[in-house]
């Protein structure tokens, strides 16, 4: 089924090289708001048996700004992930100040459903789909984990039908508890903006620590111990929720490191995650 008039049809390919690519695909229709697109990127040659894994990567950005689009971490994310044979849908949703909490759950879930209706036409595997992102795509990963049997979270954007749960996460220093988000630090440019991102915060009912239960999917968390903005006990709470639960979950603690990684760090934890996507990214009964 079909809702806010999405198309059928995605994007026409484009082939550069080791990968094929699907621009500015169309997810769903909003009035008064801009269109929620995603970009696409298969790997190049014969697929695999039953279609690529997709990752569907979710970027940061308080959530006050950023873009599917202009990531470098979704850049190099996205490379690596195309390199190791998976397909990567990079997802829009909207920001705080366009709409208020769950509507950038329900844009997630609309990407995933999106994949999965698409799946047969673009090679790729309905059964294995994953979510991966930092900051708040972290968060939103980690939402796409624990929110699978719940409909409050589902919305009605783009195409229904489709389930719109993942196999596995990964979320990368995400903010878990939004009442324990320190101020941005002083040289943030939310200060000279005159803007509170605190402001358009969901409430603590977003909290994914909420919704933990024995069927979230797999979830692994990176985190550096000295991260100001989002401190690793919201990593350290997740985890503890996933595990008195009894579902499965790892944090990678990064000694020293802050929000970002830095080099050496950032390919410690890229290869971590795809090596963790390989064991928990089965194909679906």
């Amino acid at each position: 089924m079909l809702t806010s008039r999405a198309p059928l049809t995605p994007p026409r390919a484009e082939r550069a090289g080791a990968r094929v690519s699907y621009r500015d695909a169309l997810v769903a229709t909003l009035a008064g708001y801009r269109p929620l697109l995603l970009d696409l990127v298969v790997p190049a040659g014969p697929a695999p048996r039953g279609g690529h894994p997709v990752v569907v990567y979710l970027y940061g950005g308080a959530p006050a700004g950023g873009s599917h689009k202009h990531s470098l971490l979704g850049d190099r994310v996205t490379d690596r992930l195309v390199a190791a044979g998976f397909a990567v849908a990079r997802a829009q949703y909207r920001h705080g100040r366009e709409a208020p909490f769950p509507a950038q759950v329900h844009d997630v879930k609309a990407a995933v459903r999106w994949v999965r209706h698409h799946a047969g036409e673009l090679d790729l595997d309905a059964g294995r789909v994953a979510a991966w992102g930092h900051s708040a795509g972290g968060y939103l990963a980690a939402m796409l984990a624990v929110t699978a049997d719940d409909a409050g979270f589902e919305g009605d954007l783009g195409i229904t039908g489709p389930p719109s749960h993942v196999g596995a996460a990964i979320a990368w220093s995400p903010p878990t508890d939004f009442t324990r988000i320190p101020p941005p630090p002083a040289d943030s440019p939310l200060h000279s903006s005159g803007h509170d991102p605190h402001d358009w915060l969901p409430g603590p009912t977003a909290s994914p620590l909420l919704h933990a239960s024995a069927t979230a999917a797999p979830l692994l968390l990176a985190h550096g111990t000295d991260d100001a903005g989002i401190p690793i006990a919201h990593s350290e709470a997740l985890v503890s929720a996933y595990w008195r639960a009894g579902a499965d979950a790892d944090l990678i603690r990064l000694d020293g490191a802050g929000h970002f990684y830095g080099e050496r760090r950032l390919q410690h934890v890229t290869d971590a995650g795809i090596a963790f996507l390989r064991n928990h990214l089965t194909a679906e009964a």
